[in-house]
């Protein structure tokens, strides 16, 4: 999997508010749905639905949406490759 990256295919929705995101990374696609706000101290930050954490504070939204869908992959086991 070297050198395998996480890539946005599609947003929809607004930001602020809620999106769909369908991400690709080693040729696994997923829809994931997430919430997008302003960070207080300024930028972007976003939470999975499924949960109540936000994420970290990241100056674009893309950047926001492609670590909250790392943690999506990642609980599935795509990122690590586990079976």
């Amino acid at each position: 999997m070297a050198g395998a990256e996480l890539e946005i295919i599609c947003i929809t929705g607004p930001t602020p508010g809620i999106v769909a995101a369908t991400v690709s990374h080693a040729g696994a696609v997923r829809t994931i749905k997430m919430e997008i706000a302003h960070h207080p101290a300024g930028g972007w930050h976003a939470r999975l639905l499924a949960g109540p954490e936000w994420g970290l504070r990241c100056h674009g939204v893309p950047t926001a949406i492609l670590l909250e869908a790392a943690e999506a992959f990642e609980a599935e086991g795509v990122l690590f490759g586990v079976d």
